[in-house]
Formats: structure tokens, sequence, C-alpha cells
């Protein structure tokens, strides 16, 4: 059992006893026997850690933290987690600091000690490479079978191997080696050295815009100043060229830089300060840090999904982006779940394409959606060139169902280009019932925050992404899909290699020169993340 010393007044009485009767630091590891309650059980950690554990420990032995040196060494790595959005006293930072005192006063570093300060070891290098344990129960992420099961035990053993020689190379090679961690991680440490504690909050009104003047505009150049979205600018009050009528003014140059904040948050862009925008803007320094936080850890959490070929739906952002090797090939608009029919979070894989695809409606569309559009217009069905079939596919009329309660009915929309799917699907197995796929409703692609869709991912320009996937493995494949696509017939056609797709959300990222852009959170899944990432 892995146990850690927790009790200083006995540590005390411990050390008053090793001075009295003389002993020498290996007879007290050897011989000394600690009380039941000198020692607790480690917190609880999965059997990927526990597996680690027990390996680390049968390879370095009992006397690896015997070291001043080593245990400082550890101490400083645990302490620059706090630049991956990681606590440091959650590894036990305070407690290990004791135990190295203990070891410098004494000569020894008790075994539950050693226990201890092994399970910080490891547990700080697997919350870097797989994401904190206590977070794996908010934004679960389905993942179909056929994808294998990561063996995180040896992976996590692989690791800790390494400190072995050089603890702070364990602890780099632990984190994501992913660019965009990287530009995340440098604008978070960029940020916390350099914002403020907070900045001026723009009261509420009438939309601002060119041509205004408000002593909230004044407020709102100090607010995009804090920024450097406009040159800072101290107190102009009594600067004949720029006084109080000057800054309150509302101005083209100030709508310029609004332009530039809207298109930083995702927003409109329109350089006016709506409700939209005056809410972001009022957003503090120390809510920003945190939602930075939160999409470290996703990041994390998602590094080992993200392979050099890959489809991946950034669903926060609304957009998709194919990577072929590590390139980027192809990037697209989508429209993805509202709020209340979130698309979900998963790991597939593209097999197949249906051309010119038929739509079954689901039931829940159906009886959400289509069943009161039908009581109010009874044209409805036929001008959108929907058909109505029993239980045993025998289509029907309108007039043989019940619509006031129709049962044992099933409704599908013949293709064509008024269908709900457009000229295109694309499939992956996943337990929703979710897909991508072309729409007709194309004009929803001019918008910012495209949350449109009940669950599924529409997709702008479908049947170019589509090329792209098959010419990824076989230019000639896509030949035979042109041929199905000019008759009009609906068929579907297999990929001549399945290409990896990742539904993942995210709600900040940065570029390479450390500018920070923030998505919406939809979905309001932040705040949970954030306490379980705060958890202890």
């Amino acid at each position: 059992m892995y146990v850690f010393y927790t009790n200083h007044h006995n540590r005390t009485l411990l050390a008053a006893l090793l001075m009295l009767v003389g002993f020498m630091p290996i007879m007290v590891q050897a011989n000394f026997r600690m009380e039941p309650d000198d020692c607790q059980p480690l917190p609880p950690h999965d059997s990927a850690l526990g597996e680690a554990l027990t390996a680390f420990d049968n390879t370095v032995g009992d006397d690896f933290w015997q070291s001043d040196q080593r245990l400082r060494a550890l101490m400083a790595q645990l302490q620059t987690l706090e630049d991956d959005g990681l606590e440091p006293d959650h590894y036990f930072l305070p407690v290990l600091e004791a135990i190295r005192q203990f070891h410098a006063t004494w000569g020894v570093v008790l075994p539950c000690d050693a226990d201890l300060a092994s399970y910080a070891y490891l547990s700080a290098l697997a919350d870097l490479r797989f994401g904190r344990q206590e977070t794996q129960e908010t934004e679960q992420i389905w993942y179909a079978p056929m994808l294998g099961e990561r063996r995180r035990g040896t992976e996590l053993n692989a690791l800790a191997s390494l400190g072995q020689d050089n603890l702070a190379l364990a602890f780099e090679q632990a984190r994501p080696e992913l660019d965009r961690y990287a530009h995340l991680r440098d604008a978070y440490i960029t940020a916390r050295e350099h914002l403020p504690e907070s900045w001026p909050v723009i009261p509420g009104g009438d939309t601002l815009e060119v041509g205004m003047q408000s002593s909230r505009v004044g407020l709102l150049r100090q607010r995009l100043s804090a920024e450097h979205y406009l040159p800072e600018t101290g107190d102009t009050s009594s600067d004949a060229d720029t006084g109080p009528e000057t800054n309150n003014l509302f101005d083209a140059s100030l709508s310029l830089a609004i332009e530039e904040f809207q298109r930083r948050h995702y927003l409109d862009v329109d350089g006016k300060v709506g409700a939209q925008t005056l809410e972001q803007l009022n957003i503090q320094p120390a809510e920003r840090l945190e939602q930075i936080r939160a999409n470290l850890e996703r990041l994390r959490r998602l590094a080992a999904d993200m392979e050099e070929t890959l489809l991946l739906v950034d669903i926060a952002a609304a957009k998709l982006e194919f990577y072929r090797k590590g390139e980027l090939a192809w990037s697209g608009r989508a429209q993805v779940g509202r709020p209340l029919r979130q698309t979900p979070k998963l790991k597939s894989v593209i097999t197949h394409i249906t051309v010119n695809p038929s739509w079954t409606i689901p039931t829940s569309i159906f009886v959400r959606d289509q069943l009161p559009r039908i009581r109010r217009n009874p044209d409805y069905l036929n001008q959108r060139n929907i058909s109505i079939y029993n239980n045993r596919g025998e289509e029907l009329a309108m007039s043989e169902v019940n619509w006031s309660n129709p049962r044992g009915i099933l409704l599908r929309q013949a293709p064509g280009p008024n269908n709900a799917l457009g000229e295109v699907v694309i499939r992956f197995s996943n337990p929703f019932a979710v897909y991508l796929h072309d729409t007709p409703t194309a004009w929803l692609f001019n918008t910012n925050n495209r949350f449109y869709s009940s669950g599924c991912v529409r997709v702008e320009d479908a049947m170019t992404l589509a090329q792209a996937l098959f010419e990824a493995s076989s230019p000639q494949a896509w030949q035979a899909v042109e041929q199905v696509r000019a008759s009009g017939a609906s068929q579907n056609v297999h990929l001549p290699r399945s290409v990896p797709v990742l539904l993942a959300y995210w709600t900040v990222e940065a570029d390479p020169d450390g500018v920070l852009r923030y998505r919406p959170d939809p979905y309001r899944d932040d705040p949970e993340l954030l306490a379980g990432l705060s958890q202890d």
C-alpha cells in the first residue's frame, strides 16, 4: 500500500526520538515501524496511475527520493505546473517542502514520504499527459470501439522512467506535443503577467456607434486601451486636443477597434457596441484567465486524439479543418447543434458517404419541429417533397393520418436540391445518429454564432470536403462519386481508406503571436470543467 505522512506533530516526536536514541538514518529506515495513524492511504487514483506507481517503485528502488537535490527538482517542476493552469498544491507541494526540510535535518526520507513523492511525481505527469482525473466525468468524449483502448499505465510508466536521470525531461515530455497547446500556454503565461486585476465596466444602455457622444464611450476607450486595441491614454480631461468631448465621442477609429475586438471574440463584426459585444467587454481578467485554464485542460485531454491525418470539427467555433499528414488540406464553416440539442463530443472514423441522400426524419425532430408545421400548413409535406410511410413501408396519403395524434408513421424526404441533407452526407459510427452533411440553408454560414442544428454538423461546401477526404487516399476514387452524383440516384460510396474524425469543444485559442481568440461557451461547459480542475 502507498501511504504518506501527515501528522507533523508525530514527525517532530520522531525527530526527537532519533536524536535521543542516536539511530543512524539507515537503521531508522530498516527498523522503525510507524503507527497506523501516522500515515494514511494515498488519495484515490485510477488503475493506470496505480500500475505506473508500482512499476516505478520497483524500478527505482527505496533510495530514489533520499536526495535533497532530487526533492528540490521535483518541487521546481511541480511549481511550473502553474503555467499549465494546474495548481501545484494539488501535488502536495507544501508537504514535500516539509519532507525536504526533515531530510535536510535528519538525513532520511521516511518510507511513506517517499511514497508521497512518487505519487506527486506520477500524478503530475498523468495530469499533464491525459488531463486531471477529476475532470474526466465532465465533457465526456465518446470513442468508437474500433479505435482501440489507450494503454495509459504503460505510457505513464515510460514517461516516469525518463525522470530517473532528469525530472525536467519527464515533465516536458508529458506536456502535449501540440502547437495549439504551446501557443495557449505561452499566452496564459503572458496574460498572468500583464493583465490588470480589473478593467472598466461599461454600463448598459443604447447601442454605441459612430457619431454618438457619451461618458460610456470614455469608459469604452479605457477598456479597449487596457487590451491594446487602442493606444493607451491617460486622463485627457485637461488636454485641449483630447478633452472630454473628444474622449467621449465614438469616432471611426473607435469603431475599427471594436471590429477587431469582435473578430477576436467570434462576434458579428459591425463596429458597434450592442448587447453581445458589451457582455464580452465586461468580462473581467480573472474570468478570462480561468477560461484559458479550462481550455489548457481540454487540450491535454484531446492531445492524443489529434492525429496527423484528421477531420477536426471545432464545435464552439462552428468550423472544420481537415489535416493531411500534419498539413491543413481543407477548412470551412459549419452549423452545429443549438444549446438544447448539442452536437456530441466524439472520436470516430469516417468510412463512407451517401451521395444524393434521402432524409428519414428522426422522431424527435418530427415531434418537436415538423408536426407543428404540418398542422399549420396541410401542404407542408408536399412542398418539401416529403412522403409518409406506415410501419410496413407502405406510402400513405395525408388524409390517412390522424395528425392530432399520429402514430406508426415515418417521414422521408426524397433526394433533391431542397433536401435537408443537401447533396452529400459524410458518415461515421456513433450512437447519437449524427453525421456531417450538406445543407440548403447556406445563408446561415454568414453569421458568427452558428448554433442552429439539432445535433448534426452542417458543412459549407460539403461536396468539396468529401472530395478532399477521397483524394487523400485515392484521387481516382472520386470519379465514381461524380458518376453517382450525376445520376441523381441515392447511393453509399466507401472511402478507399477511412479517415479519423474528432468532434471537440474548446472556447479559447491562441495564435503563434500569442493573440488570444475567445469563443462563446454556448453549452455552458466551462464552469463544470473548472470545478473539476480545481477539485482537490
